[in-house]
């Protein structure tokens, strides 16, 4: 399953880098959506590759139909680490995103931050795959909803974190 979707940030590109370049933001901004149990693992910035990696709990924002049921019970929060690296220089990125319930799902995203008319976009080209078989694509379509409902929740944090640079 893959999507694109784009997150336009009313600034100008060099204060989006600012925020985005800051080991604090992810971490920030995952507290501002109010995921569970925020905790950073591992954090670098050396030369051009910036990389954090957070354990958090969140639960998920749409129904989950029958199928994905023997899984997840309702109302349950899942535990995911996600780590977002980025390289300064060329100002593409990629989030690895695990949730531990789903072993045999790989959830990918490919980043590219430039200058927009508005001030900067993140253009994000989403991947989602399972070796599950029978329904891996049912359960990669259902996380794929699930991470695009979440996408105007995730700009309006990241909007808001943005005024403080």
């Amino acid at each position: 399953m893959e999507f694109t979707n784009e997150q336009v940030m009313p600034a100008p590109l060099e204060r989006v880098e600012k925020m985005y370049w800051d080991l604090a933001f992810v971490p920030r901004k995952y507290r501002e959506l109010g995921l569970q149990d925020v905790e950073v693992v591992s954090q670098k910035n050396e030369g051009r590759e910036l990389q954090v990696c957070c354990n958090f709990k969140m639960k998920p924002s749409i129904e989950l139909p029958k199928i994905a049921q023997k899984f997840v019970r309702g109302g349950e929060a899942l535990a995911v680490t996600q780590t977002d690296t980025w390289d300064m220089q060329t100002r593409t990125g990629r989030l690895d995103i695990v949730i531990h319930v789903f072993k045999t799902v790989t959830i990918r995203c490919d980043m590219k931050l430039e200058a927009h008319p508005q001030g900067a976009v993140n253009r994000m080209r989403w991947k989602i795959e399972s070796s599950m078989p029978l329904i891996g694509g049912t359960i990669a379509k259902i996380l794929a909803q699930d991470i695009q409902s979440k996408f105007k929740d995730d700009a309006a944090a990241a909007n808001r974190i943005l005024k403080d640079y």
